[in-house]
């Protein structure tokens, strides 16, 4: 789970989106949702990445807001 998440953080630092106070803290969050997610059952790692930055990108620039959510 480490590569996998070394892997979106890597990949998002490379996008610019990240310094490195904000990868610090994204370090614990990302590791907590994508054990979430393994323990649900999902263990393809190149899915676990796809979502590992869904989910940085929400969470540093919020939810897009093209869609209401509902």
């Amino acid at each position: 789970m480490n590569d996998i998440v070394d892997s979106v953080l890597k990949t998002y630092e490379l996008m610019g989106r990240l310094d490195a106070d904000r990868l610090a803290q994204s370090r614990e969050k990302i590791s907590k949702y994508l054990e979430t997610l393994a323990s649900a059952g999902q263990r393809d790692a190149q899915k676990l990445a796809m979502y590992g930055l869904a989910y940085l990108k929400q969470l540093h620039d919020g939810p897009d807001p093209r869609y209401s959510g509902c």
